[in-house]
Order: C-alpha cells, then sequence, then structure tokens
C-alpha cells in the first residue's frame, strides 16, 4: 500500500511538473511575440498590394486617385460612348432614351457596383462620404467621378471600357453581371430564376 502511495505522489508529481513546465512555455511564447511585431518605422502604406485585376498598388497610391479638390466636369459617359446605349438595350428598354441626361436611379447603382468597385475597397466609401448635396431627386451636385485625380480617371475611363467590351458579348444584362463579374472577380447576386428561363 506505502508501494502505491509512492507511485501516485510520483504520478502527481510529474502531472504538477508538467503543468508548471506547460505555463512557463505558454509565458515564453508570450514574451517572444513582441520579435514578430512589425517594426514601427515600417510604412505600411507603402507596402505592396496585388489587385484582383492584376494590378499592384500601394495604400497611398489609392488613396492618392482621390482629390481633395472637385475637379472640373467633363462627361464619363459621354453619348458617343455606347455605355448607356448597351445598358439600354440589355435591359430591353426601348421606350426610354439612352441619351437623356436623367437616366434611372438603379444606373447609379450600376455604375458603383461595376466600375466603382474595381478600385481598391475604401475608394467607393470614401468617395460617397465626401459632402455632395443633393440638387433634386436623385440628382448630386457634383459627380463621384469629379473628386478622382488624373490618375483615378484613367481607371475609371479604362473600367468602362472593359465594361463595354463585355456587354458587346452579352445578349441580356443578367448575362452581363455574370460575366463581367467571372472576368473581373467581382460579387454578383444570383438570380434563383433568371429571365431567360421563362419560369
Amino acid at each position: 500500500m506505502a508501494k502505491e502511495k509512492k507511485e501516485q505522489k510520483k504520478g502527481f508529481i510529474k502531472d504538477e511538473l508538467k503543468i508548471i513546465h506547460d505555463k512557463q512555455e505558454q509565458q515564453e511564447l508570450f514574451l517572444r511575440t513582441e520579435a514578430l511585431v512589425p517594426e514601427k518605422n515600417v510604412d505600411i502604406e507603402l507596402e505592396k498590394i496585388y489587385l484582383r485585376d492584376g494590378r499592384v498598388t500601394t495604400l497611398k497610391q489609392e488613396k492618392d486617385v482621390i482629390s481633395n479638390i472637385v475637379g472640373k466636369y467633363a462627361p464619363m459617359f459621354p453619348n458617343r460612348k455606347p455605355f448607356f446605349s448597351l445598358m439600354y438595350k440589355l435591359n430591353q428598354w426601348h421606350d426610354i432614351n439612352p441619351n437623356d441626361f436623367n437616366k434611372p436611379p438603379v444606373c447609379a447603382l450600376w455604375i458603383k457596383q461595376f466600375i466603382y468597385a474595381r478600385f481598391d475597397k475604401d475608394v467607393l466609401p470614401t468617395l460617397l462620404k465626401i459632402e455632395n448635396p443633393v440638387l433634386y431627386g436623385h440628382v448630386k451636385k457634383y459627380k463621384l467621378f469629379q473628386f478622382l485625380n488624373d490618375e483615378g480617371l484613367l481607371l475609371m475611363e479604362n473600367f468602362i471600357n472593359q465594361a463595354i467590351a463585355v456587354m458587346k458579348e452579352c445578349k441580356t444584362w443578367y448575362e452581363f453581371e455574370l460575366k463581367y463579374t467571372a472576368k473581373y472577380d467581382l460579387n454578383v447576386q444570383l438570380k434563383m430564376f433568371p429571365k431567360e428561363f421563362n419560369l
């Protein structure tokens, strides 16, 4: 019986030593994590970011596409570009003139969803936070692209041309949504019963 107690005591001591050893190891690991923290002098805004469309950028560059000064108005979607005429055709809006200044409000949503979404994720929310008074209805005093600098405007023009190219390949707006979002890795809400199936 004394032998059994001695063995139990040895087992108990081993367990206690293991617990103490584990706690010491955890404390050492916790203290060593400070060595893994990046140095304070590293400028995170200059670190390279690889975007979904293949471009390489930095946070600083992306923040720099937004200008502090409102630019002069020059149409980003002029009538000579078939952006709206293709959008209307794919949606079968034959009774609405795509060259009219006032467009259905959903057009503004789609421009944000398919054009502005191609920028870094912080660009659109930053543009939407800028004070921009509503003149009437859904028309604001400034267009969002007026707050982009020259580099941002060039990117946006490229995004518009790429959208036009995909629209030309499609027969319906839903087909455009699927192809464009797949090509440029954007999100899209899938439809349960697309119109093509006549359900």
